[in-house]
């Protein structure tokens, strides 16, 4: 299946997602999260805010966890004449506001913009991935356009409440793909030769697995 009809198949399966099923299933990604410790090592971490009309993830899961370790987190701000996106600061007294397609991002006296180079771990948001690590996004092309701009190392993570697919179509080369993907019950390790490690349901998953 092309990659319109799986964002067309799959924006439309996300309507049928209860509130409840939603807290339940961001829970369920941030514990599969907490189980690769090696993630949790680093510094600066970029991540969305949900869309709530998208009934997207709810990554303030994640972002609570981050401050608490004591983690510098920045979300997207973004400008949709340019389609791009700014790395915003992000820390517990950051007051949020409503923008175009129900983003919420930081008011203006509260916006911080960090350099896209410091960022090593990105979370991001996306409908569905497949086996290789390739992801279907909102079709905008924002962080298509992003992750060049970041350090080459940068670890990139996609949050999804189904099962990854076989194969998106249609893929070219430059298309983005995921370093882990994570579901409510599994993670996918992804690498340029073989693009499909995949644990389920690691009990003691540690850093020498990588």
């Amino acid at each position: 299946m092309n990659k319109k009809k799986l964002r067309k198949k799959y924006l439309h399966m996300r309507r049928y997602i209860s509130q409840n099923e939603i807290r339940k299933m961001s829970y369920d990604i941030f514990f599969q999260l907490k189980k690769i410790f090696f993630i949790w090592e680093k510094k600066l971490y970029h991540i969305f805010i949900p869309i709530q009309k998208f009934r997207e993830i709810n990554t303030f899961i994640i972002i609570n966890f981050l401050l608490k370790k004591e983690k510098c987190v920045t979300i997207p701000c973004s400008n949709f004449h340019k389609l791009s996106i700014e790395n915003c600061l992000f820390h517990e007294n950051t007051i949020l506001i409503k923008k175009k397609h129900g983003i919420l991002e930081p008011i203006p006296m509260h916006k911080y913009i960090i350099s896209i180079s410091m960022i090593e771990v990105i979370f991001i948001p996306l409908l569905i991935f497949d086996l290789k690590g390739y992801r279907i996004g909102y079709g905008k092309g924002f962080y298509d356009r992003f992750i060049p701009l970041c350090k080459k190392n940068v670890m990139k993570i996609g949050l999804s409440y189904f099962s990854p697919i076989k194969k998106i179509q249609n893929i070219h080369k430059n298309d983005l793909f995921l370093d882990i993907g994570i579901t409510p019950s599994q993670i996918f390790l992804f690498d340029k030769n073989s693009r499909n490690k995949n644990f389920e349901n690691i009990p003691n998953y540690d850093r020498h697995h990588y």
